[in-house]
């Protein structure tokens, strides 16, 4: 492999998985553990007056700083899941929409895959949608790792 692997870590049982997988089929090297946190104003979908009142009172900035908070913590997490596995692991967290972040991220690095867990999806489907829009808009390898 030319760059790290892309370990993508939410803090679930699923990612969880992913990360203790990959080290067993990827072998050790870097890795970069990713959690993504998702800004209140891309997070809620809230109508035009909402919104400004959630800017104005300054809800959007406390929840944006308690997920920048919790993702620090699950990159950590996942760091020590990684190493666990022979994996050498750094944390990383960053601020956007999980499927456009992941895809920057992975580019920005110059990663050899971008590893994810697979939740199943609203309708049942096999993906989640943050894999399924991984899988179909990445320019790299991805391994999508399903739970048992």
């Amino acid at each position: 492999m030319s760059g790290p692997i892309l370990l993508c870590f939410d803090g679930s049982e699923e990612a969880a998985a992913a990360v203790d997988r990959a080290g067993a089929l990827l072998g050790g090297g870097e890795a970069l553990v990713l959690t993504v946190a998702v800004p209140a104003a891309d997070g809620f979908p809230l109508d035009p007056l909402g919104d400004l009142v959630g800017k104005l009172s300054g809800v959007y900035r406390e929840w944006d700083e308690i997920c920048l908070e919790v993702a620090e913590r699950h990159a950590r997490e996942g760091c020590q899941l990684a190493g666990r596995v022979g994996l050498d692991a750094r944390p990383l967290t960053a601020i956007g929409k999980p499927v456009p972040t992941i895809l920057r991220i992975a580019d920005e690095h110059d990663v050899a895959v971008i590893v994810l867990g697979a939740h199943r999806g609203a309708l049942g489907g096999l993906l989640g949608s943050v894999a399924a829009g991984v899988v179909h808009r990445a320019r790299r390898p991805v391994l999508v790792i399903p739970h048992a």
